[in-house]
């Protein structure tokens, strides 16, 4: 199960990277903000009380042999996202990796109480680590450290109104976060776990702020924004590449199709965007849909004249579209042909 940054880098998705890479990055981010008004944390949240006492009844638990026993139902049939690994000299290797491994099993707040959960990853690395005692010892200690930090960090004041009107509270919150990570974890810590989403936050806060420079022209723009791609490191550079991309063929085949366009016209935008091969595959998968809108659109006509026929009884009409469907539908395709009954049903344009 993956966990990987979202990377939204297009000027329609600023906002929504702000909220989900400041607000909301992961759950350390996203349950736990508080209003600025509230004094108390919102119903649901643990209390840092209840949060220390989990932690502390979780090192007597022995529930667990390798913490992946019984596992709650959304992690069930999966692999621990993430690694602990050890030096030649028996230490923890400090890498984001550790962080994704609290987080597969954190993941499953609200399944199971949070002091199982802690138990679970405190059972895991002590089997994962059982030849390196040290290696354990540290994890464990990184282990208490970042939950402080996350129960910490729900306490936060979250901001209000539109966060990409408002940068510089942004840009204030960014500073309240990193100085509270230094109070739990140290700095090869921090690095480790957050070294790419500062670096995402730093490249999107300062595009965000190009974007809006009404001083600026478009090639202006574009020239810093292509500046401040190169100032990521090189495999997030890469995504941030790939995604704007993606976002720049969608919005310029929109415009294609509000100009009501030319199929030639398209052919180019998408060659110079991504390429003829990939063009060649986009092409391929227009014909696929093109005959699969025109197939579907039949069968939703002839079924409304079934389901509106006064002489057909409800068993009648049921066999006659299974009829149908059996007829011109593979088995996975009457999967999807359920899901376009009901929103043709409820009168939404696929």
């Amino acid at each position: 199960m993956q966990r990987k940054i979202a990377i939204g880098v297009s000027v329609t998705l600023a906002v929504i990277a702000v909220i989900l890479l400041w607000l909301a990055r992961s759950p350390d981010e996203t349950n736990m903000a508080t209003p600025v008004a509230a004094v108390t944390a919102p119903q649901g949240i643990p209390s840092a009380q209840e949060v220390a006492a989990a932690i502390e009844k979780s090192k007597t638990d022995t529930r667990f042999k390798t913490g992946r026993e019984n596992m709650p139902k959304s992690l069930s049939d999966t692999e621990v996202d993430g690694a602990l690994e050890v030096d030649k000299n028996g230490n923890l290797i400090i890498s984001q990796s550790i962080r994704q491994t609290f987080d597969y099993f954190l993941s499953a707040i609200g399944e199971e109480d949070l002091a199982t959960i802690i138990a679970r990853i405190r059972a895991y690395i002590r089997h994962k680590l059982a030849d390196h005692p040290q290696a354990a010892k540290q994890a464990e200690q990184i282990l208490d450290s970042y939950l402080a930090y996350r129960d910490a960090l729900g306490r936060i004041a979250q901001i209000q109104g539109d966060p990409a009107k408002n940068m510089a509270a942004i840009r204030q919150q960014k500073e309240q976060i990193a100085a509270l990570r230094t109070q739990y974890m140290s700095r090869e810590v921090i690095d480790a776990f957050f070294g790419d989403e500062d670096a995402y936050d730093r490249y999107t806060m300062a595009r965000i702020e190009v974007m809006q420079d009404k001083s600026l022209s478009a090639t202006e723009k574009a020239k810093r924004t292509a500046e401040l791609l190169n100032t990521l490191p090189p495999h997030l550079k890469e995504s941030v590449q790939t995604l704007n991309k993606y976002q720049e063929l969608t919005t310029l085949t929109d415009d294609w199709k509000a100009r009501g366009g030319k199929p030639e016209e398209l052919r180019a935008i998408r060659e110079q965007i991504v390429g003829a091969e990939a063009t060649e595959r986009l092409e391929a998968l227009d014909q696929e849909r093109a005959e699969w809108d025109k197939r579907i659109n039949a069968y939703l006509q002839t079924r409304d004249t079934i389901l509106k026929n006064p002489a057909l009884s409800d068993a009648e009409r049921q066999r006659q579209l299974n009829e149908i469907k059996n007829k011109d539908f593979t088995e996975q395709e009457r999967v999807r042909v359920g899901a376009f009954e009901t929103m043709h049903d409820e009168g939404v344009k696929p």
